[in-house]
């Protein structure tokens, strides 16, 4: 196995305050200059397709709250052999952008949304922008950044008793709807909000019976996806915790501060932006990904939890 998907993150900052990704304690942000700039990315994206990346999703922190994104955007989209250039956001700032990120080459956008109610979004996320996100949604399909995936977290206490209302939103907004399981990253303990993606799927299938399993994956693991019978409406399944899927997964992770890291539960992080300025750069980068994927293809026991840094600090 050989990774072709580069999850790449162009900043550690962000306009929401997300209760499963932020600490409530002040953690130090980048400074403008440790961060790769858009020809550093570039270059890194450009070698990365030469070793065999296709794939490369641009994340965050937020990664619309970065200046001149549409430029970085386009720059990637022009690099041969990349055949596929998403981008997940939060939604905010979706409704401003989704026109001119399609224009720029961007192939599609994943949202992430942990509720449908104002005063509950805004408890998950620390900011009342739910209209903003639903407007991002809308504006991106007129975009044609399509499919469009939304991305939801089921917390127990908090949001688990909206699952039938997401899958109604998806069903009457032509979405592709995915749960994710929470993992507690950096040490978090937070095992109180843990609530399985069985249990989601229990909840869904009686109310509509059992989902038909589909016998093809959009894109790339490591979604499990699945249909109701007798409509278009599409749900994928993400289960870190109680389906480990490690040794399947494809992608390496490039953090805004240009450290390369096998894997989300790996705290080993090779610095790229050393060997960007070194006389062998070429090679040199080519076989920090070698070594990537080497350490990635170790057997470690499953699941794997970050333990040095937050989400937002690795790339979402």
């Amino acid at each position: 196995m050989k990774a072709n998907y580069l999850r790449v993150s162009v900043t550690d900052r962000c306009n929401l305050n997300c209760l499963y990704c932020r600490p409530s304690n002040r953690v130090r942000q980048l400074k403008q200059d440790e961060l790769l700039n858009f020809e550093e990315i570039s270059s890194i994206v450009g070698l990365a397709a030469e070793w065999g990346i296709r794939k490369v999703r641009i994340t965050g922190g937020e990664p619309l709250v970065r200046n001149n994104i549409i430029d970085l955007i386009k720059m990637l989209s022009r690099i041969k052999g990349i055949r596929d250039l998403p981008l997940t956001t939060n939604g905010v700032r979706l409704a401003e952008f989704a026109r001119p990120l399609k224009k720029a080459g961007l192939s599609r956008v994943n949202v992430s949304l942990d509720s449908l109610e104002r005063g509950k979004f805004a408890r998950v996320t620390g900011r009342d922008s739910l209209l903003q996100v639903l407007r991002g949604i809308r504006a991106a399909r007129e975009a044609n950044l399509e499919p469009i995936k939304i991305n939801v977290v089921i917390l127990k206490g908090i949001n688990e008793d909206e699952i039938l209302d997401f899958v109604n939103f998806a069903r009457g907004e032509s979405l592709i709807l995915r749960f994710i399981e929470y993992m507690p990253t950096n040490g978090s303990e937070q095992n109180s909000w843990y609530f399985s993606n069985a249990r989601v799927k229990e909840i869904i299938e009686r109310k509509w019976g059992t989902l038909k399993p589909l016998p093809f994956s959009f894109n790339y693991l490591p979604a499990r996806y699945f249909k109701i019978d007798h409509t278009k409406v599409v749900l994928g399944f993400i289960s870190p915790i109680s389906q480990p899927f490690c040794h399947l997964c494809t992608r390496l992770r490039l953090t805004a501060a240009g450290k390369l890291r096998p894997c989300l539960g790996l705290d080993l992080e090779i610095d790229l932006k050393k060997s960007l300025r070194g006389k062998n750069r070429d090679y040199e980068i080519k076989a920090s990904f070698d070594l990537a994927m080497n350490e990635k293809l170790k057997e470690r026991p499953e699941p794997l939890y970050p333990r040095n840094k937050y989400m937002f600090q690795i790339g979402g």
